[in-house]
């Protein structure tokens, strides 16, 4: 039963993480993929699953064993398992989950609020979509083409 018990709250934990972190990045402006170019937009080259790959692969054979996989998970558990218990609580994840939206709330204030009043208006918002519509716009057009999207061309930013 405590292994069910864990899995039920494992899987909790990954939808509340879920549903938290894709509304706070879709908000944020976040992208496909890694490297991120300072206005929101990410590369699709090297992406989550390639980046994943590689950092994941300790003996750089190429591919995942389940060792390495339970290795990249690193200490999630134990920063869950506040009490050192070797259970994780329903107050626990509660606690991990608003920890983690508090900072990435802060982060994304941080990130937009231009006149630092802890607040973000609709132009400090809307700033970011210009800049990242105006870097993929690469022949300056006022219009993105499918030869502008990201892997057809080198973006003005790598120029």
């Amino acid at each position: 039963m405590k292994q069910k018990g864990l899995l039920l709250i494992g899987i909790a934990v990954a939808g509340l993480t879920l549903a938290a972190g894709s509304s706070v990045y879709a908000f944020s402006g976040g992208g496909f993929g890694g490297r991120n170019h300072g206005c929101g937009m990410s590369h699709w080259r090297g992406g989550h699953g390639e980046g994943w790959i590689k950092r994941a692969d300790a003996d750089k054979d190429g591919v995942i064993s389940l060792d390495e996989a339970l290795a990249m998970r690193g200490g999630r558990f134990e920063r869950f398992d506040t009490d050192k218990s070797g259970e994780v609580s329903a107050k626990e994840i509660e606690t991990a989950v608003n920890e983690r939206v508090e900072d990435i709330t802060r982060r994304i204030v941080h990130r937009f609020d231009q006149n630092r009043d802890g607040k973000v208006t609709r132009d400090e918002y809307d700033r970011f979509a210009k800049e990242r519509f105006s870097w993929m716009d690469l022949n300056d057009d006022g219009k993105i083409e499918k030869d502008e999207l990201p892997g057809f061309k080198q973006h003005k930013r790598d120029n």
